[in-house]
């Protein structure tokens, strides 16, 4: 009862961490009109961004009944609760547990036309090491690859493995959508570790390019 419980207040702890940010947060997107292009022609979209900056794509993406994944730990659950709470479908596992059941599913999700987002260095890092498990599910799927860049003016670094980033109430923040990557489905395992290292640049570069926007304005 006592978990239940501990569980239920980390979860509205949460939820409301996550819509008071995003509610005070001054944000300005870039490149949307590529995605609303993309998903006009019907293309599945797979979008990434890192694990520490989830905070803001998961409020911006809500209510559109996209696909997350969410491990099977605790830190998991809490996610999970909100997701739903904000309108995604959930699909729990990880890279390390669970994880070809969780891929397969996503992988019918994004084949019957759903969009799904993704946080390629979680559940536990390496931090901002995107991991093959992203090119597999591109690959599987015929889907694009959009990297999602964000950046705050003011923000508090938590000291966990993925740095999280939380940012101050009315702060500046942007939020970049990269070109799509796509992957060939007859890729071969060196072409795939290429593909992660592109994917792993393209985030690094949505990233570099959110703050730079900061800087102009």
């Amino acid at each position: 009862m006592k978990e239940r419980l501990k569980t239920f207040l980390i979860y509205l702890f949460s939820l409301a961490l996550v819509l008071i940010t995003n509610l005070t947060l001054r944000l300005k997107v870039v490149g949307e009109d590529k995605v609303k292009q993309l998903e006009s022609e019907g293309k599945s979209l797979i979008f990434a961004f890192w694990h520490g900056k989830m905070l803001v794509p998961i409020y911006y993406f809500r209510q559109r009944g996209y696909y997350g994944l969410a491990s099977e730990s605790n830190d998991g659950e809490y996610i999970s609760r909100v997701l739903k709470k904000l309108g995604w479908q959930v699909i729990r596992g990880s890279t390390s547990r669970g994880s070809v059941r969780s891929l397969l599913k996503l992988i019918k999700a994004l084949k019957r036309g759903n969009q799904v987002a993704i946080t390629p260095d979680g559940p536990q890092g390496p931090r901002y090491e995107a991991k093959a498990g992203t090119i597999y599910l591109a690959k599987k799927s015929d889907s694009l690859i959009i990297p999602v860049g964000v950046a705050f003016a003011k923000k508090k670094v938590i000291g966990s493995w993925d740095r999280f980033n939380l940012p101050y109430p009315f702060t500046k923040g942007r939020l970049v959508f990269g070109d799509g990557i796509a992957v060939d489905s007859d890729i071969d395992q060196e072409g795939i570790e290429r593909k992660r290292e592109e994917v792993n640049k393209a985030l690094i570069a949505a990233d570099n390019e959110a703050e730079e926007l900061l800087n102009q304005n």
